[in-house]
């Protein structure tokens, strides 16, 4: 189990490395191989019956097309705060905030919405360790970015 997320951390630690020079070919390149990569670390993870595969397989690719989604409005929002840093107006940085925070609740919320459709298709556990493994990957990917971009100063 250790193996496959700390595999998981240095792709994501390399994709997020050049993210100021990455263009929107590398990014779908970077979103494919994350996903098979994931994908991966979940069926690990995640205990499924053989009569739950099917089910939580169907509802965690429809998850992810969402997530991929949301994750590129958020790559792209990034790529704009590194491209502008060093003029960091206050308007500038309440517009940011403005994009910010709702892709955040976006995010929480298409996981909570799947953890509910998982659980009810399912079984609760299956829904559980979904949620966890989630939640875990995001909160390693916001570490990673974290550790990248620069911290704000004031122009």
């Amino acid at each position: 189990m250790l193996k496959p997320i700390l595999t998981f951390s240095l792709i994501i630690s390399m994709c997020f490395l050049g993210i100021s020079q990455s263009n929107q070919d590398e990014l779908q390149l970077m979103q494919s191989l994350y996903g098979m990569e994931k994908r991966d670390i979940v069926a690990e993870f995640v205990e499924l019956s053989e009569a739950q595969e099917n089910e939580f397989w169907v509802l965690y690719d429809e998850y992810e097309n969402k997530r991929k989604a949301l994750g590129q409005e958020r790559f792209d929002l990034l790529q704009r705060y590194v491209n502008d840093y060093g003029e960091v107006r206050p308007e500038n940085a309440e517009n940011f905030m403005k994009q910010a925070i709702p892709i955040r609740i976006k995010t929480d919320k298409l996981r909570d919405t799947y953890y509910q459709k998982i659980k009810s298709r399912t079984d609760p556990v299956v829904a559980m360790q979904f949620y966890q493994i989630e939640n875990y990957l995001s909160d390693a990917i916001r570490m990673e970015l974290l550790e990248e971009i620069y911290t704000t100063k004031k122009q």
